[in-house]
């Protein structure tokens, strides 16, 4: 229904951004991420928004940047993991070192993540790791670069970079381009989001 919501910042406290476009303040709900990016009082800020509604629930959630509001609805989309849990996974991880912890299986690291369990940290692994099989991988690694289909660290940050919300074409030739420029998984994923900035 909201796509986003340009305007003022009015407040923020922990969890919360208040904003006033048009003499409406909007209350989002948002990670400790988008708090601490975009939650300067007096600032004009853009924020990507979701609106939740279940019941007589009402909710509005904000995100800086499209890639946490694609991560937020990646995460709710999982049995057992609803807008509030999804929120406080993104503000113990950012969108970036969670998809990367999805990517290799670290089930050890989402769990430091406060109110998340061993159990719903593997579902979440499972669940958006198996968005991409290994055969689909392969074949489309394959019409990108034949080198790059033996590669386990492309596959890895392509399928981070995918989690993220980038085109699975778009997702293989930057994570390739990365490849040769980087040695480890982080780093081929720090690469390739700097090139899509350009």
């Amino acid at each position: 229904m909201y796509a986003f919501i340009s305007g003022r910042v009015v407040s923020s406290s922990e969890g919360q951004i208040i904003v006033e476009n048009n003499g409406i303040g909007y209350q989002l709900n948002v990670s400790n991420t988008t708090l601490a990016e975009g939650g300067q009082p007096g600032v004009n800020r853009q924020f990507y928004t979701y609106l939740y509604v279940k019941e007589d629930v009402f909710s509005l959630y904000g995100f800086t940047t499209e890639e946490e509001k694609n991560m937020f609805l990646k995460l709710i989309s999982i049995s057992g993991v609803g807008p509030k849990m999804a929120l406080q996974v993104l503000s113990g991880m950012d969108s970036k070192s969670l998809a990367i912890a999805i990517v290799t299986g670290d089930t050890k690291g989402l769990s430091k993540i406060k109110g998340l369990g061993k159990k719903t940290a593997e579902r979440i692994i499972l669940e958006l790791k198996e968005g991409l099989s290994d055969e689909q991988l392969v074949s489309s690694l394959d019409k990108v670069s034949p080198v790059a289909s033996a590669d386990k660290l492309v596959q890895e940050a392509a399928l981070a970079l995918q989690s993220l919300g980038i085109g699975k074409a778009e997702a293989f030739e930057l994570a390739v381009n990365a490849r040769s420029f980087a040695d480890t998984l982080e780093d081929i994923i720090s690469l390739a989001l700097r090139q899509l900035a350009r």
